[in-house]
């Protein structure tokens, strides 16, 4: 007989059952030891992969289940049966152990002739790792044992249990809860009175962040299914442990139900009415247990006084996920709000400058909040990452001005779940200058609101190229001038639309000298080749008629200082417009080849032959604007957005 088989139930597991597997072979003890995989009818290469394991260990067996059953209780039931070992575990197919120190736990229960031996573990969230479950306070006896493990531990399968104790007491998992079913199992056993002993070691390394976020566990979602079996958890182990006189709802319920209040508000996208009555009608039962002893926050509060109330209305707006977008400057987040609120409750913190804001409104707005979203890397970004608590999850989108500033070392980056950046080349820049772990960051394209705009054009809108905003002089005014000047050589029909204000209509351009020199530079520049009565000055227009005038949307870029996406191009042909745009870097991450040119000049001879030529101009228009249309449309936004959301929820 061996002394211990570990029962790993694995569904999908195709990233992480490898290094699961190897970790608990990681022992000189593996002639003590087998392993019982039982996969749950995966739709990846789990088997497989446990099939070319079992060429490298002679102590793996492995089984399929018939069909998926939808949680590990089966799986689990199934290794239960097919053990030999003295004793059993239970570990996931995305965790890991500590294959000596789980050796050292079963001597340990062996030499007290323990039924049930449990110990503390370490979560683990891709970075830290950090002590749960640890019982501080001395155990007097087996009875006291179990006290302490409901009381201070959240139920998990890092259980050693004596194979012939669950045989002789016909101890299953119920395979009809979808979550709970370790409460449930762990309160069946305790209900026969087996030696319980607590050995404060580890050997489990419980992971926090699924590898896939399609395939979460069942304590990462929250629906009717999952808060339906989480009551009957409550109830079957309350009533279970009732028989040996342990009162499971006095000593386990309030950070239990403190527990699914959170989940609600991370995980959950609704609930039934039907389900919110089982929930409320089960908090009113409980009401002196729970009320006042869960130490919650007044977001929390509010939750359960709603659940108490049995008012289901109240209790929808109260577990809907709050999102406070804050910042300086929130023209690019601001449109997103229609899309948001369809699922989220949104707050605003607009702040007057970069590091200048109402704090009494931000402190306010901050209590209200699940997500915080940092518009820019800025003040507020600093600010709100010092300040968050532990259950709410931060994002900071960065653009490209950000760089220039040190505000991205004065962020507590402990506090920061997402980085994001609207594209690669600034992606690797912000990593670089901050050194932001890549880990927390995405990217996340700006949106193009595909169906606004107008695509009236006049009549002589194929001869003017247009510059929407000039400032500062990175933009590349001059070129811009430059380029006039060269198609006017050829065709005085053109013209340079200047959309946005003027470099003499902005202080802080008069007050910079460098900035000054270069308009003035341009200035003369018009005035020594007679552009002056060919440069437009558009001024403010709506978005929807901003390119009416124009043919040609330019970006002419510094390579010194690039855009971070530079959205007029892609709006200007949604209006029936050619984006054109400088080879600066990172541009080709951001637009196809037919954007992109090498030089000014090759910019004069394109739009001359297009000029020339209607038919041609066409069809590059419209190339265009299907790659816009299905790369930077709201919808793939908003679905990538939604995404990492998602996944901010389920990170710590």
């Amino acid at each position: 007989m061996v002394k211990l088989s570990v029962i790993m139930a694995a569904y999908n597991a195709k990233d992480s059952i490898d290094q699961a597997i190897h970790s608990i072979e990681n022992t000189v003890r593996k002639n003590d030891i087998e392993i019982i995989v039982v996969d749950d009818y995966s739709k990846d290469n789990t088997f497989s992969i446990i099939e070319n394991l079992q060429k490298s260990y002679n102590n793996i067996q492995l089984y399929k289940m018939k069909k998926n059953s939808g949680s590990p209780s089966e799986p689990r039931n199934t290794g239960i049966e097919k053990a030999s070992g003295e004793y059993i575990t239970f570990v996931d197919d995305d965790d890991t152990v500590n294959a000596e120190n789980l050796m050292q736990m079963v001597d340990k229960a062996i030499e007290e002739n323990a039924d049930f031996a449990k110990g503390y573990l370490i979560n683990f969230d891709g970075k830290n790792k950090t002590i749960e479950n640890r019982i501080g306070i001395n155990c007097k006896d087996s009875f006291d044992t179990m006290e302490k493990i409901i009381q201070y531990q959240s139920t998990t399968s890092d259980l050693i249990i004596r194979r012939n104790f669950l045989i002789k007491n016909n101890i299953k998992y119920n395979s009809n809860l979808k979550i709970g079913e370790d409460t449930v199992f762990t309160a069946e056993i305790f209900s026969h009175n087996p030696n319980t002993i607590y050995i404060d070691n580890y050997f489990l390394y419980y992971n926090k962040i699924p590898k896939d976020i399609s395939n979460l566990s069942s304590t990462q979602n929250c629906g009717d299914k999952e808060i339906s079996s989480q009551i009957i958890s409550w109830k079957k182990s309350h009533e279970t442990l009732l028989k040996i006189s342990i009162d499971y709802y006095k000593l386990r319920l309030p950070a239990s139900f403190r527990n699914i209040l959170i989940s609600i508000v991370r995980y959950s996208n609704g609930i039934s009415e039907q389900c919110f009555k089982k929930l409320s009608d089960f908090a009113k039962i409980t009401e002196k247990y729970t009320n006042g002893t869960m130490n919650l926050s007044k977001r929390y509060n509010d939750l359960y006084e709603a659940i108490l109330s049995g008012n289901y209305n109240e209790f929808l707006k109260q577990s809907k996920r709050r999102i406070l977008i804050n910042g300086y400057d929130l023209k690019f987040i601001l449109p997103v709000i229609p899309y948001l609120e369809k699922y989220y409750e949104i707050k605003v913190d607009e702040w007057t400058g970069h590091d200048s804001h109402d704090e009494n409104k931000s402190k306010e707005l901050l209590n209200w909040a699940d997500i915080i979203w940092c518009e820019w890397l800025l003040g507020n970004a600093v600010y709100y990452s010092h300040r968050k608590n532990i259950n709410q999850r931060l994002i900071i989108r960065c653009h490209r001005f950000e760089l220039n500033r040190d505000f991205g070392n004065k962020i507590n980056i402990d506090n920061v779940n997402m980085i994001l950046t609207v594209g690669y080349y600034y992606f690797e820049n912000f990593a670089k200058k901050f050194k932001f772990p890549k880990e927390k960051m995405r990217l996340l394209n700006n949106y193009v609101e595909t169906e606004i705009y107008s695509d009236k054009k006049s009549s002589e809108s194929i001869y003017n190229i247009g510059l929407i905003g000039i400032l500062p002089s990175r933009k590349g005014y001059l070129r811009g001038l430059e380029l006039l000047k060269n198609l006017r050589d050829k065709n005085d029909k053109f013209k340079l639309y200047i959309m946005g204000k003027s470099y003499k209509e902005v202080e802080w351009i008069k007050n910079n000298p460098e900035e000054k020199e270069y308009f003035k530079k341009c200035e003369n520049y018009a005035d020594d080749n007679n552009l002056k009565n060919s440069v437009i000055f558009g001024g403010f227009v709506e978005r929807e008629n901003l390119y009416e005038n124009i043919g040609y949307v330019l970006s002419l870029s510094d390579n010194k200082d690039p855009e971070s996406f530079h959205l007029s191009p892609a709006e200007g042909v949604c209006a029936g417009s050619i984006g054109m745009l400088l080879n600066w870097p990172g541009v080709e991450y951001i637009y196809s080849n037919d954007f992109i040119f090498k030089s000014i000049g090759d910019m004069e001879e394109f739009i001359l032959k297009t000029s020339y030529d209607k038919d041609f101009f066409k069809k590059i228009q419209e190339k265009q604007k299907s790659y816009i249309i299905s790369a930077y449309n709201m919808t793939k936004f908003m679905d990538k957005l939604n995404l990492y959301l998602k996944q901010i929820m389920i990170m710590n």
